[in-house]
């Protein structure tokens, strides 16, 4: 298996998913109840990119005889995984909708979305390319490193959007009494998380591709093909 199509795949997925994501619905979450434009660009962005993903591993797999019957497959399993992502985001609706800070309703929506990216990966590894956990490899502490240091960085982020919230509600405390606190706290909390969402981008497309090659890399020694 030392054909690199997958890894160019995953990257050029990756990186079309986020920038797409990012330019027309910020995050790809599809908010159960709205059924806009941007419930329909999530649902669309989530088919593709999860469909790419199953291309990419019958690539490393090597296991491709016909490209129409793989495309084909890849358009069941993306409809399939975007159907469970829809599940998953409608019972993250419910937890979110009254947070009352939107700073905090994004960071769930990325979470769940880092979870269920690479949970789609890690089934498509062990159960499409047919390969098996094993022991803990030294070769994959770079990629463990990487993965922790961007969440790190990502929830370092989030505390200092919440503390520059707190700080934002305190200064102008006259401007807050006008509207109400609930109210001022929605509305900075919604600005302050436009912002986030661009760098959460970045976070999660480094964390898929990072995740991919560190799959890819605990398998080297486990194929059963």
């Amino acid at each position: 298996m030392d054909s690199r199509k997958d890894v160019f795949i995953v990257i050029a997925a990756t990186m079309c998913f986020g920038v797409f994501s990012k330019v027309t619905v910020r995050v790809p979450y599809m908010a159960w109840g709205y059924f806009d434009q941007y419930f329909l660009l999530s649902l669309l962005w989530w088919f593709l990119y999860t469909g790419a993903l199953y291309v990419a591993v019958r690539e490393y797999a090597q296991n491709i005889d016909s490209y129409s019957r793989v495309f084909g497959q890849a358009a069941i399993f993306g409809a399939a995984a975007t159907l469970l992502k829809t599940v998953i985001d409608a019972v993250t609706e419910m937890f979110v909708r009254q947070s009352g800070n939107t700073i905090i309703s994004i960071f769930v929506m990325e979470v769940v979305l880092l979870l269920f990216g690479c949970a789609v990966m890690i089934f498509l590894f062990y159960f499409a390319a047919k390969q098996r956990i094993s022991s803990w490899k030294p070769s994959l502490n770079l990629y463990a490193g990487i993965i922790g240091g961007t969440l790190a960085l990502y929830v370092g982020m989030i505390f200092y959007y919440l503390f520059k919230l707190d700080w934002a509600l305190e200064k102008y405390s006259g401007a807050v009494a006008e509207v109400g606190e609930e109210q001022a706290r929605l509305n900075l909390s919604t600005i302050f998380a436009r912002e986030s969402a661009g760098i959460g981008m970045v976070v999660y497309v480094i964390i898929f591709i990072t995740m991919w090659l560190a799959l890819r890399k605990n398998s080297e020694k486990n194929s059963t093909y």
